[in-house]
């Protein structure tokens, strides 16, 4: 009986150090590859309304309900329970909370580092998608450091000198297109772009025929500010799937692997109008995008994927109906932004790390444990990287 009961201990104890030494090289930097995906202003109710949207009604399943690891973030900013984009990507972005209006800022204006731009200094390759503007909130947080995130031509100046590989969404008037010829007008800053080596898309064609090579950096305006909805997108316009895709084929072309932040931004404009018809093709069209994440990552190894919300816009609820979804009545709470909690959905080495009630700024500094970066959060030197 006491050789069994040694021979317990000992079985353990082995089980024990298997599963330490699992969880450090896990921490040590396991992850290779970083997709994170924001829903902006995407609450449980928006994911609900979408789901029931689909051929199966409430029975059916979105790319989102397969992923294994589920959680909860707590988003208020700094000076507000109902946070900001700018904010609450700034939390998101540096793991730093601030106060809203601010970009990759502390409120009293001392820079912080955003895990995009550590990973860039580890050479890994970087990429930003967004169905909104690139001089946004959510993007530009992870690119830029600014006061206000209304400095929308020093936010644009920020994001090309970030060097960012890919660089895929709207905001074409902020980098100075001709709304006409959508070619750069003769001051335009993206002169500078195509003088760092930038290869320039306009549209939808443009982006599924560029050519992609080893040293490839691609930026892509399809809009003069924030793209289409998705339900009346145009046919120029590219689906945040297809700008996804295409960002996957440049960044997974480095062997150290990337960091792809990928927006859907227009959830929570559809959320501010209570444009519920268009607000559930928006999801749609980012579960899609998530989809695709998804495949990238099953066949990738080492590639962890994250999905969360910044905050919930508009107090939406699915009030009543039938589960085929013949019939469903919502309600809105406000045209503005909630405290609500939003979900965390994650897949990959490290996706259990993303469980349970998190505050949001512990989404970026998780990530960046299982990447392996131990300096962060990180404050930087006056001047460092400061717009």
């Amino acid at each position: 009986m006491g050789k069994l009961r040694r021979q317990t201990v000992l079985l353990l104890v082995i089980l024990f150090t298997l599963g330490s030494v699992a969880l450090s090289t896990q921490a040590g930097g396991s992850v290779q590859n970083v997709i994170l995906l924001i829903g902006d202003g995407m609450g449980f109710n928006h994911i609900t309304a979408a789901r029931i949207s689909m051929e199966d009604g409430a029975y059916a399943k979105l790319n989102l309900d397969t992923m294994p690891y589920t959680g909860f973030s707590i988003t208020f900013s700094s000076d507000n329970l109902a946070t900001d984009s700018a904010a609450a990507a700034t939390a998101l972005a540096t793991g730093y909370r601030t106060e809203n209006g601010r970009l990759a800022t502390l409120p009293d204006g001392t820079a912080v580092q955003s895990i995009m731009l550590k990973a860039k200094e580890r050479g890994l390759s970087t990429g930003i998608v967004t169905t909104a503007s690139l001089t946004d909130a959510t993007p530009a947080a992870f690119l830029v450091n600014a006061d206000s995130r209304t400095f929308e031509r020093t936010i644009a100046e920020g994001i090309l000198n970030s060097q960012t590989d890919v660089l895929l969404g709207g905001g074409a008037d902020a980098f100075g297109i001709n709304p006409f010829t959508r070619e750069p007008k003769a001051r335009a800053i993206l002169h500078q772009a195509l003088a760092d080596g930038y290869v320039y898309v306009q549209d939808r064609e443009g982006l599924l025929g560029v050519e992609i090579t080893p040293d490839l950096k691609l930026i892509g305006l399809f809009m003069g500010g924030n793209m289409s909805f998705e339900l009346t997108r145009f046919s120029i316009e590219p689906t945040i799937a297809e700008m996804t895709a295409r960002a996957l084929d440049v960044v997974g072309q480095n062997p150290e692997g990337f960091f792809l932040m990928v927006e859907g931004a227009s959830i929570d404009k559809t959320s501010h109008s209570q444009s519920t018809a268009e607000m559930i093709g928006d999801l749609l069209a980012f579960d899609q995008a998530v989809g695709l994440a998804l495949d990238y990552a099953k066949a990738h190894p080492g590639t962890l994927v994250v999905v969360t919300a910044d905050h919930e816009t508009g107090g939406f609820g699915v009030t009543s109906g039938v589960p085929s979804g013949e019939v469903v009545n919502y309600g809105w709470l406000s045209t503005g932004h909630t405290a609500a909690m939003v979900p965390i959905y994650a897949f990959g080495p490290g996706a259990e790390q993303f469980t349970g009630t998190l505050d949001i700024t512990e989404i970026g500094v998780r990530i960046a444990q299982l990447m392996g970066i131990t300096d962060f959060p990180a404050v930087l030197e006056k001047g460092q990287n400061e717009e």
